[in-house]
Parts: C-alpha cells; sequence; structure tokens
C-alpha cells in the first residue's frame, strides 16, 4: 500500500519539528483569513512570494519555500528565491522527497557548523 501524499503543511510541520529538535531557530509567517474569506499575509513592501521558512543557525541562514510534490513556485517565489540567491543567501525549494531523501536534514546540520571568517 502506497502511503498518502505529503502536503505542504505536512512537510511544514515537520520541518519545524526538526529544527526545533537539532536547535536551529525558524520564522514561518502564516496567512490568516479576512472576514470576507480571503487569506492574506501581513507583509508590507515586496513580501509577496518571500519564502515559507527563515532557519538560522551558528553556520548561516537557509530561505526556504516548501512545495508538495506537484506543487508549483509563483512568479514572486521565484522572484524572491532569485533575489536571494543573487545576493549570496542560502535559498531553496524543499519538497516532501528531500525530507525522506535527508537533504533536509543534511542542510540544517551544515546551517549548524559555524563558518570560520577571516576578518581584514
Amino acid at each position: 500500500m502506497t502511503a498518502p501524499a505529503m502536503s505542504e503543511d505536512d512537510l511544514l510541520v515537520a520541518v519545524l519539528d526538526l529544527a526545533k529538535t537539532l536547535g536551529v531557530r525558524s520564522a514561518h509567517f502564516r496567512p490568516a483569513q479576512t472576514q470576507t474569506g480571503r487569506w492574506v499575509t501581513a507583509v508590507q513592501g515586496d513580501g509577496k512570494g518571500f519564502p515559507d521558512l527563515v532557519l538560522v543557525a551558528s553556520g548561516g541562514v537557509l530561505f526556504r519555500e516548501l512545495k508538495s510534490a506537484k506543487g508549483s513556485l509563483s512568479a514572486e517565489q521565484r522572484a524572491w528565491l532569485d533575489a536571494l540567491a543573487g545576493a549570496g543567501a542560502d535559498a531553496a525549494v524543499w519538497r516532501p522527497a528531500d525530507l525522506r531523501s535527508g537533504r533536509v536534514l543534511a542542510e540544517l546540520r551544515a546551517a549548524q557548523r559555524r563558518s570560520v571568517r577571516c576578518s581584514s
């Protein structure tokens, strides 16, 4: 029997739990439903499409957009990931397969390792 597909919400819960277990700080900004039934996330500026998660550890910061196995990026999400990566940030997409393969754990652990930098 095949396991049911993991939703984006299930992936979010799993990643947040893993981050907490590892001592990696996390931030996720949830949308809220308005009285008219619209779902919105309170942001200003160019916030639309900002990655689902910001994960911070002693060795780095990860910006991650979470998607189900078949989910696709919006134009705004792609623009944010491209802008962050272009500025040198670690920005990427995680899917359920990344959790199962160990990629999520490996990247969280890598973010825990303190990078040594020379100052001039």
